[in-house]
């Protein structure tokens, strides 16, 4: 279950997240704490848009990256003469 969560400064001067389990309504919360249960079935949880964008990503990381070896392997060939 999502517990609410407040940042709290510490005598050093460094903050720290404290639970606050009195909060109700996580709408009003400034951090919100899910447990890892939550953050799975979230991640399984997607649209069909929101997959197409991950994917999207996906296979753009994959084309830049074939590019860019293809570039390096262009400088790297000698040059005969």
């Amino acid at each position: 279950m999502a517990a609410c969560a407040r940042a709290v400064q510490q005598a050093d001067g460094s903050l720290a997240l404290v639970l606050d389990p009195t909060a109700a309504d996580l709408s009003t919360c400034p951090y919100v704490v899910q447990s890892g249960a939550e953050l799975a079935n979230s991640l399984f949880s997607l649209t069909a848009e929101d997959g197409a964008y991950v994917s999207t990503a996906i296979i753009s990381v994959w084309i830049a990256a074939y590019f860019i070896r293809s570039i390096i392997a262009v400088i790297k060939t000698p040059v005969e003469s």
